[in-house]
């Protein structure tokens, strides 16, 4: 038997205030979606006249202008409510673009949906790695919020902010209005992270502000510096090392996009799997061009960036109770340290 992997209390059990099991489901549990998905947008003003498969493909990046054309020939897009069939339509700027994208084919994505906690007002999840929360881009069905309004037969409001790759405790309210109060409510949240590197012992604190890295090939990458225009805090403790890398517990004190992920980076400890502030800036770029090949894997390390979400409190905002819902640390982490461990 392998030896276990030793965690502080905190993570050594699944312990809810109410909950004291959770429910399993996958994709293959529900009933097949039947769900439109139109897209709008009004077209900015252009310096000079575009083709519409053109600019859709600019636009839109998660269609190739080959595809793009395609949609087109087949009446999926139109323009101020006129169905364009034309490729080579000229666009000038102002008008409205619609597209019926409810047939493109949709990444593969974990469905494996943990239910640890429900009520009337709220349902807490433990979401796998490689799901994404709300449609976009491709992904439309094969996403956490379609699956749960599926299953409950009614919308779901995501309470905060989880990423793509990024497992573990979301809270989700069944009206906009509870999520709001749900949102104001959280205390605490906690997350595991694997990173490369022997990271320092005891407890670290970065006070970084964040911005968009404006040198950066992608558009979406944020960057942590003296100069970045929202203030960002994080606090960092090391559980254990196993070779040249670190299991790291992290507390973000503000709530910023992509923070914990670019705080590791600016330290000199980047998230182990981690395609946009990981130790290779092309991963990105490569994956979307070329899909999760094996010459990547190698360069990656794992399959996802090896950030977890493993606990979150809060006060329930209608029972007027303390929460705290945990997640266990993923088999891909356990399953990591043992092989570094090894070595």
């Amino acid at each position: 038997m392998p030896d276990p992997i030793r965690l502080p209390s905190a993570f050594q059990t699944i312990d809810f205030l109410i909950l004291t099991r959770y429910t399993i489901f996958k994709m293959e549990d529900i009933s097949p979606m039947k769900r439109q998905r139109i897209i709008t947008c009004r077209i900015p003003p252009l310096e000079s006249v575009q083709c519409l498969d053109r600019y859709c493909a600019g636009r839109f990046t998660y269609l190739s202008q080959d595809e793009w054309r395609k949609e087109i020939i087949a009446g999926k897009v139109s323009l101020d409510g006129v169905v364009a069939l034309d490729p080579a339509t000229t666009l000038r700027g102002g008008e409205k673009l619609a597209w019926d994208g409810s047939g493109i084919v949709e990444p593969e994505v974990d469905a494996k949906i943990s239910i640890h906690y429900e009520d009337e007002w709220l349902v807490a999840v433990n979401k796998p790695g490689n799901l994404p929360v709300h449609p976009a881009g491709r992904y439309f069905n094969h996403t956490l919020v379609a699956l749960l309004e599926e299953r409950y037969g009614r919308k779901v409001y995501p309470a905060h902010r989880i990423d793509r790759e990024t497992s573990g405790v979301i809270l989700l309210a069944f009206d906009g209005k509870s999520a709001r109060c749900l949102c104001e409510s959280l205390r605490r949240k906690e997350y595991l992270s694997l990173v490369h590197g022997d990271f320092p012992d005891g407890e670290s604190r970065v006070d970084l502000p964040l911005g968009y890295d404006l040198e950066a090939a992608v558009r979406k990458k944020r960057k942590a510096w003296p100069g970045g225009t929202e203030r960002a805090v994080t606090r960092f403790r090391k559980v254990l090392a196993a070779g040249d890398i670190s299991l790291v517990r992290c507390f973000p004190e503000t709530g910023r996009l992509h923070q914990i992920r670019a705080h590791l980076m600016a330290s000199g400890y980047p998230i182990i799997g981690d395609k946009l502030y990981g130790r290779d800036e092309n991963a990105f770029l490569d994956f979307v061009r070329h899909g999760f090949t094996e010459e990547l894997q190698k360069r990656l390390i794992l399959p996802r960036s090896a950030l977890h979400a493993a606990g979150i409190s809060f006060l329930h905002p209608f029972r007027k109770k303390e929460m705290r819902i945990r997640a266990p640390l993923p088999k891909m982490f356990t399953d990591f340290i043992r092989s570094r461990r090894a070595i």
